[in-house]
């Protein structure tokens, strides 16, 4: 069974590379533009994880993970925010992140993160 990531970030850029790099690596990648967005998809999805940006318009990656936290206690969050906005990393992690992953950010990272907090691509495969 492949493993079913989602990510959320405001930005279509971010959202892409973070896409193009899990499905590179074996997973599933389900994208949202914003908070509600992802809350909606997550109403009809239980992904293996979320990668979720703490800054967006509207509703903010805080208030995304706490209802995530309050829907989905188990999901594991990975907070995705920019080097300049480190603060914002110990409130979230506060709040019930996993870890966080600092933009701009490179490609091995993103294979560590994914892995060790989600589990890998396919369920008993090896290293790829």
């Amino acid at each position: 069974m492949r493993k079913q990531i989602l990510v959320v970030d405001d930005d279509p850029d971010i959202r892409q590379v973070l896409q193009d790099r899990l499905e590179s690596y074996g997973y599933l990648v389900e994208t949202a533009a914003d908070g509600r967005a992802a809350l909606k998809k997550l109403e009809r999805l239980v992904p293996s994880g979320v990668f979720l940006d703490i800054r967006m318009p509207g509703m903010d990656g805080l208030e995304v993970l706490s209802q995530i936290r309050d829907r989905h206690p188990s999901i594991p969050v990975v907070i995705v925010t920019a080097a300049s906005a480190r603060e914002n990393v110990i409130s979230a992690i506060r709040a019930g992140a996993q870890a966080y992953l600092l933009k701009p950010f490179d490609t091995p990272q993103i294979k560590h993160l994914a892995e060790r907090w989600f589990g890998r691509p396919l369920e008993g495969e090896n290293d790829r």
